[in-house]
């Protein structure tokens, strides 16, 4: 049964994909999750910070994940696949979200379904087992760092034949997974689902029309996920240790010609942005901090208080009230680090801090901090990388 929430004006060309697509489907409009609405940590404190608290970090962190019981699905004869690809031998937040929902939908199968990733181009070790891998099988040549779709499906395919997922997951990222996912689709004649932003265990619901309207359908063999599809990536369990499985490339790779493009990182938006140098009350002289960032050809950013004062335009803010971002490097100079504005940075890989203040908040969020004065750090670094050009 059909049934919508939508304006009139639409019920024509809904009733079309309707029987376009020929599968039972329901429109509606539907309120997303509200990740601006408050909470209280743990330690009673009230937060107006999205989804979890980010202060509470390090050895609890540790302990937690050691506390958790150990799945161990390894030999299981089922499985769901999750396509991954590396980025610096990291994988990205959103990747994480993708293992996090694999690793949901196998809990609630009535199957004993492991988790297998697939992984293209070289990557460091990483923690699978509080991912909730069971199994890994890497393809870490650099021929995968180039454009070869038709080469990954072939390598896809003999993986989905030897092992016969009941899912092969994907994610929409900037390495045209989605293409390389309705590629697998065509080639295994299978059902896919694109654009996926919430996922159950029976179905998942998707955007159609350039986001106009939402659809519900049941669990497709193939999907591709939408960043932001959960919110909470703290699983219950951990998996047993996992190694990785080195794959060589067939015979039959032969790489495309290909050029690629970049835009200047000025004209990168801040949700996008991989190198974030961000200015706060602590950086005096805006002209040398845009120098630095030039140098270092980074997008720049700034907090609520630089953006206040005027000194930055309001699209740069970052917070819980401004822009969030994921970075794989944020650097943060002169910032403190207000709780929205820890808030902002939380999926951001490394938090890099430079600040005269080693007791702030932001030096103890900092994978690496430099107690330092602004401007003089700033212009020593540009004086190092002017004498390197």
């Amino acid at each position: 049964m059909v049934w919508f929430k939508i304006a009139r004006a639409s019920l024509m060309s809904l009733s079309w994909l309707q029987m376009r697509w020929g599968f039972e489907m329901a429109v509606m409009r539907i309120n997303r999750f509200d990740q601006d609405r408050g909470y209280i940590t743990k330690s009673g404190i009230k937060r107006i910070a999205r989804d979890r608290d980010v202060t509470e970090i390090g050895d609890a962190h540790q302990a937690v994940a050691a506390s958790k019981p150990v799945r161990s699905r390894e030999e299981s004869e089922h499985c769901l696949l999750v396509v991954l690809h590396a980025k610096s031998q990291e994988l990205s937040t959103l990747d994480r979200e993708l293992l996090y929902v694999a690793c949901a939908l196998s809990e609630s199968s009535d199957a004993a379904l492991a988790v297998h990733a697939v992984v293209f181009g070289a990557i460091a070790p990483q923690p699978w087992a509080e991912y909730g891998v069971d199994r890994v099988s890497v393809f870490d040549d650099t021929i995968w760092d180039q454009y070869v779709p038709e080469a990954k499906v072939r390598e896809l395919m003999q993986l989905h034949t030897a092992l016969k997922p009941v899912h092969t997951l994907f994610c929409e990222s900037e390495f045209g997974d989605s293409d390389l996912a309705r590629r697998l689709a065509v080639a295994l004649k299978l059902p896919i689902a694109t654009q996926i932003y919430e996922v159950t265990e029976t179905h998942v619901r998707r955007t159609l029309g350039n986001g106009r309207y939402q659809a519900q359908t049941a669990l497709p063999p193939i999907m591709v996920l939408e960043a932001g599809t959960v919110g909470d990536l703290d699983l219950e369990f951990v998996s047993a240790p996992v190694e990785q499985m080195l794959h060589a490339p067939g015979d039959l790779v032969t790489p495309s010609l290909e050029e690629r493009l970049s835009l200047p990182s000025s004209e990168i938006p801040l949700a996008e942005a991989e190198f974030i140098v961000s200015a706060g009350n602590g950086v005096a002289n805006m002209e040398t901090f845009h120098r630095f960032a030039k140098a270092l050809d980074a997008t720049v950013g700034g907090s609520r208080v630089v953006v206040d004062d005027g000194k930055l335009p309001r699209s740069c803010q970052i917070g819980a009230t401004g822009q969030l971002v994921k970075a794989s490097v944020y650097l943060g100079i002169g910032i403190s680090g207000a709780v929205q504005h820890l808030q902002g940075i939380k999926e951001c890989n490394y938090v890099i801090a430079v600040n005269l203040d080693e007791t702030c908040d932001l030096v103890k969020r900092a994978d690496l901090a430099v107690i330092a004065d602004a401007e003089t750090w700033m212009q020593s670094v540009i004086d190092r990388m002017e004498v390197s050009a």
